[in-house]
């Protein structure tokens, strides 16, 4: 298995004018800034990156993924230790995985992918999609059903049983709009149908082609307990049926979990994800400082921790370097904005910047990348990956050509835990702005906040009748939650299912609630894409689009976002090629 993720800021007791100085002092001396660290112990070779998208052919039905078998008997644990303590950047905000604090970002793998598990899940070593404990199969009925069928035998945490019945509840939850599932953007509006006990049919609103990559965020929980439960208790607890339970959540202090004894995984052992546990409990807390985290690994206090920071790689036992299906971009307003919604503004903004000369100073010079999918991702070219030039003198002009006011200021927004030395990279990209004449300031914002900021997109006015078939976004004023222009966020667009249409629909479409690119003459072939099988002319109609967003100056890329991961010396453990993480996958050596 190989690897990739992390959210989290860099290590802070860089000022970041000290990191503005040295990009200048890089850009003018032409050398590159090293870390300073002790010597020995190199990462574990970087992850490949992102293979091409593994074929998904409508056009005849899907092999099922495994053979229907018995349940096998859980199998004992074979970890050397019976406690294992991860260390993540952040806290999440719930346990509810159909609430919207429950996202894509790794600081909730509890309850995505380690109390909960999805519908499907894509290897690490071939990116095919396979399934995990409570999926046997699925078959293709036509362009707008899918038929899966369920493994007998499994049930949730507290004793409901898995059928299509409650699987059908998780998908109801999953394809609501209004249930802000970050699963959404990869899969539509869908709904499921009981075809019998252990059958349940996924019906797609529209044309999903490839749906069953698109369900690795689906998400499901005991849905009788749920109907019942307060929110509250929603909040703090979660049934699922993934390998641990959760024994306790105790916010600001730590996750406890331990094995669900009743775990059926998946017979075929070459699913790797799939497996039995091994390590009776697990235990979660979270430190915002990289530093911090290397440390505990180091000293014992933790066992394996998410993304450390290349200038703490050297301070732990083992140190693995994994690629993402995460690009580090901003992603402008184009839509309110009274600067950003011109072209020519945009186009400057990037010009501006000299995106290898920030990488060179603080990421140990990540190359530069020119859009928001990932390589490998269908949609994504040469052309339209090529880093922006760096253009001061171009930048200067086609300000003063787009009648630039500097009174408008631009805000970079980023909530704490962004990756990629996020605040000091950020300072660097506001100098290179300020010598051009652009006024920018950054703000760093607590997580409900910034949440409130990034669902502030066209997406809100979708239920309005008179918003579709008009696309009049930018007519409008900017809708709740938030009700202003969001100026600039940082972001690390995720896109684990390989595919355009996630951010196509989300970033260049309409109807999602994180669009602030609304343009009517993109959004039709948006929907022509998404629902073209796959092929050479799903790819065609792709490219497309991202060819208009690259043109069009919509984002403004850095980098494919790579990260390192801290494990004690006996953690036997490989990352996945996107950013999530299975404490099941996970056992002590010695």
């Amino acid at each position: 298995m190989n690897g990739r993720r992390g959210p989290l800021s860099w290590n802070r007791s860089w000022p970041a004018v000290v990191a503005v100085f040295v990009v200048l002092l890089l850009v003018a001396c032409g050398t590159a800034a090293e870390d300073a660290a002790p010597p020995p112990a190199e990462p574990a070779a970087a992850a490949p990156a992102a293979a091409p998208q593994a074929s998904t052919d409508s056009s005849a039905p899907p092999t099922p993924v495994a053979e229907s078998a018995p349940a096998p008997e859980p199998a004992e644990p074979t970890s050397a230790k019976d406690h294992l303590t991860f260390v993540m950047p952040e806290q999440p905000g719930s346990m509810d995985p159909w609430g919207t604090s429950c996202t894509a970002v790794i600081y909730t793998a509890v309850c995505d992918t380690i109390v909960n598990e999805p519908m499907t899940w894509i290897t690490s070593d071939t990116y095919e999609v396979v399934t995990l404990s409570g999926v046997d199969s699925w078959q293709q009925v036509d362009s707008k059903n899918w038929d899966f069928t369920l493994r007998e035998g499994v049930k949730f945490h507290n004793g409901e049983t898995w059928n299509a019945e409650t699987a059908k509840a998780g998908l109801d939850q999953n394809g609501n709009v209004d249930n802000a599932s970050s699963g959404y953007s990869y899969h539509g509006s869908i709904s499921g149908e009981v075809v019998d006990e252990y059958t349940v049919r996924v019906v797609c609103e529209e044309d999903c082609p490839v749906l069953p990559r698109g369900l690795i965020f689906g998400r499901f929980q005991a849905p009788g307990w749920y109907a019942s439960a307060p929110d509250e208790e929603r909040n703090q607890k979660l049934y699922g049926i993934g390998p641990y339970k959760l024994v306790e959540w105790r916010p600001d202090i730590d996750i406890q979990m331990e094995i669900y004894e009743d775990y059926v995984p998946n017979p075929d052992s070459s699913v790797v994800d799939g497996q039995a546990p091994h390590i009776k409990t697990v235990t979660n807390v979270w430190r915002g400082e990289e530093l911090v985290r290397a440390s505990m690994v180091r000293t014992g206090e933790a066992d394996w921790s998410a993304d450390i920071g290349f200038a703490n790689k050297n301070n732990v036992p083992v140190a693995k370097l994994s690629t993402t299906s995460e690009v580090f971009a901003l992603i402008p307003d184009a839509m309110w904005h009274p600067e950003l919604k011109k072209k020519k503004v945009r186009q400057a903004l990037n010009l501006a910047i000299d995106c290898q000369a920030i990488t060179d100073a603080l990421l140990e010079g990540i190359p530069c990348w020119g859009n928001i999918n990932p390589s490998g991702t269908v949609g994504v070219t040469e052309r339209n990956s090529q880093p922006y030039p760096y253009d001061p003198e171009m930048a200067r002009q086609l300000l003063e050509e787009a009648g630039y006011d500097e009174g408008n200021k631009i805000t970079i927004y980023s909530r704490q835990g962004n990756c990629c030395r996020n605040e000091e990279f950020q300072e660097a990209v506001i100098q290179y702005w300020a010598e051009v004449g652009v006024n920018a300031e950054f703000q760093l914002l607590e997580y409900n906040r910034s949440r409130e900021i990034q669902l502030a997109g066209c997406g809100q006015f979708a239920k309005e009748p008179n918003y579709i078939g008009v696309w009049d976004c930018a007519q409008r004023d900017p809708p709740a939650p938030s009700f202003a222009t969001s100026h600039m966020l940082v972001t690390a667009t995720s896109n684990e299912m390989l595919d355009g249409q996630v951010q196509a629909n989300r970033r260049v479409g309409c109807l999602s609630t994180s669009t602030r690119a609304c343009f009517p003459e993109v959004f039709e072939k948006v929907q022509e894409a998404t629902a073209t099988p796959v092929g050479d002319l799903r790819t065609e109609r792709m490219v497309e689009i991202f060819d208009f967003a690259y043109d069009e100056y919509i984002f403004i890329p850095f980098i494919e976002v790579q990260v390192i991961y801290g494990l004690s010396a006996d953690l036997d453990w490989e990352p996945l090629y996107a950013p999530r993480v299975r404490a099941n996958t996970m056992r002590f050596t010695q």
